[in-house]
């Protein structure tokens, strides 16, 4: 089993991260908001991601949504390795811009689908192999 197996073997404890209650923990929020079920703050109280499956026709997908502390913009590379730490560094996410008619933005937060393990995009930078 990798480190990074391991680190994610119970999704409750994650290297560097702290669980905390979620909106649907604590019966807060509705529509998508109130459904999500799991919170890391990472050790430094940096990053805030919060976190709720939703399924569809390319099985469950994990919403994850990430702010940091200081309500500004996030770097890719801090995107990166927020992606790598929760979900693990093989794991593909999709950052979303929608259509302006379906645009919602109302808070510095950043949105990444990470799809299914082992589940590939039908393109990307690498040439097939």
């Amino acid at each position: 089993m990798s480190r990074s197996e391991r680190r994610r073997q119970d999704k409750d404890q994650i290297v560097g991260w702290v669980r905390h209650p979620s909106p649907k923990q604590l019966k807060t929020g509705s529509g998508w908001f109130g459904e999500l079920d799991r919170v890391y703050r990472d050790k430094n109280s940096k990053y805030v991601v919060m976190i709720r499956n939703v399924e569809t026709d390319w099985g469950t997908v994990e919403h994850a949504c990430i702010r940091n502390a200081a309500s500004t913009d996030i770097p890719w590379k801090e995107k990166q390795w927020i992606k790598d730490q929760i979900f693990g560094p093989e794991r593909i996410a999709v950052e979303v811009f929608p259509k302006e008619s379906e645009l919602v933005d109302e808070a510095n937060m950043y949105h990444l689908w990470v799809l299914p393990p082992g589940m590939d995009l039908p393109f990307g930078l690498q040439e097939e192999k």
